[in-house]
């Protein structure tokens, strides 16, 4: 959560208050300005005083905690530009993208509905009584779920009907060094936050001890400023050693949920990660969830025609479509290369072909570039995870 420094709105991360409408990028630049200009009254107006609120403070604040509430919704890993004979760089690094407002939390409303699938029954009927699915697509856009961490979040879809989950081990494990560069930065940041109050309370005191009514004036009117812009991010800096607490004391599983496609919100009953993948397997406790299986045995070809589905900037159960570009090796790995949309929110989710049969889970995105995104074969989940072939 960050507050407008404008009207001390709380909300989640965006890049404008949902409530007045100032952009904050916009905001800070045109305070930054008036700290300039303030910081220069004219001869004999004021006396001299020490530094109060640095003017790049405030930037380096909400940077930070704006920075803070992107990393928590988890985008896609980003991976470094592969080499011109299709190896890629060493280990893909995670980035901030660009922010964007939080969607909506009430689940995807459907269309016309055709008729509803007679012969199920469990969680798969209670999807199709409300979401019934015309084609593969959309039964494979009713079998990917939301995943929601303390840190932020994912998508994933189930592979069998006892409730057994695909995502990436990126959404459901935080990653410890980037835990303690937070640290690290939001402790600098308290700190600096100290050093501009006992500005502020020295400019206190030489408006104590002035006898000039025009300098007492404007030592207040700076006083005031100073003191409400440093109590706005006082209350961002807190906001975010709140969260990185909370992420720190984590436990695993425990601190997961699982929302479907109705809005149902289950927790997770156990989980797995991977040593050798950005893979994890997560189980919830249901009666014949709606799954994914793969294709018939057969080559995944270059072209082929696909569709990306996850929740991207929280935009429930997304679809955007594709095609195979290329294979490419990372990291001793084969990666399918698509060009279907992935963002913010997508990792984890299954890539499909049109009858909604998955052949992969949706990872990363590879930095600086649009329309380059990459999945895990499905087959090296099946292989991880010794997932039996479930009958459609």
């Amino acid at each position: 959560m960050i507050s407008c420094p404008n009207c001390g709105h709380s909300q989640e991360s965006a890049p404008e208050c949902q409530r007045c409408g100032i952009i904050f990028a916009k905001y800070q630049r045109r305070q930054e300005r008036l700290i300039a200009q303030e910081a220069d009254p004219g001869p004999g107006n004021t006396p001299a005083a020490k530094p109060g609120l640095p003017g790049w403070l405030p930037g380096l604040l909400l940077l930070a905690a704006l920075a803070l509430g992107v990393y928590f919704f988890r985008p896609a890993q980003v991976a470094q530009q592969p080499d011109t004979q299709g190896n890629s760089a060493p280990a893909p690094q995670a980035t901030s993208p660009p922010l964007v407002p939080k969607a909506a939390e009430a689940p995807l409303t459907p269309g016309t509905p055709p008729a509803p699938e007679s012969n199920l029954d469990g969680l798969a009927a209670q999807i199709a009584r409300k979401f019934p699915a015309a084609n593969g697509l959309e039964r494979a856009r009713n079998a990917t779920v939301f995943i929601a961490t303390p840190w932020g979040n994912g998508s994933g879809f189930f592979v069998s009907s006892n409730g057994q989950i695909v995502t990436n081990r990126h959404v459901v494990e935080f990653e410890q060094e980037k835990l303690r560069e937070m640290q690290t930065k939001v402790a600098r940041l308290k700190t600096e936050l100290e050093k501009a109050l006992r500005g502020i309370t020295y400019l206190e005191a030489q408006l104590g001890r002035s006898k000039n009514p025009q300098a007492q004036e404007q030592l207040a009117t700076e006083i005031e400023r100073r003191r409400e812009e440093y109590d706005k991010y006082q209350q961002m800096q807190q906001q975010a050693q709140e969260q990185l607490e909370r992420i720190a004391s984590s436990s695993g599983a425990a601190d997961l949920r699982v929302t479907l496609i109705d809005g149902t919100e289950f927790p997770v009953e156990s989980l797995r990660v991977s040593n050798s993948n950005d893979l994890a397997l997560l189980s919830i406790d249901c009666y014949n969830a709606p799954f994914l299986s793969p294709p018939p045995p057969q080559r995944i070809g270059q072209g082929q025609k696909i569709y990306a589905i996850g929740n991207p900037a929280g935009l429930r159960h997304t679809v955007t479509a594709g095609i195979i570009s290329g294979f490419r090796d990372y990291g001793g790995q084969t990666l399918i290369q698509i060009d279907a949309a992935i963002n913010m929110g997508n990792s984890g989710g299954p890539l499909v072909d049109e009858e909604g049969k998955v052949v992969g889970v949706n990872t990363m995105i590879l930095s600086d570039t649009e329309g380059i995104g990459f999945a895990i074969p499905f087959a090296e989940a099946q292989r991880e995870f010794a997932l039996a072939q479930p009958a459609d």
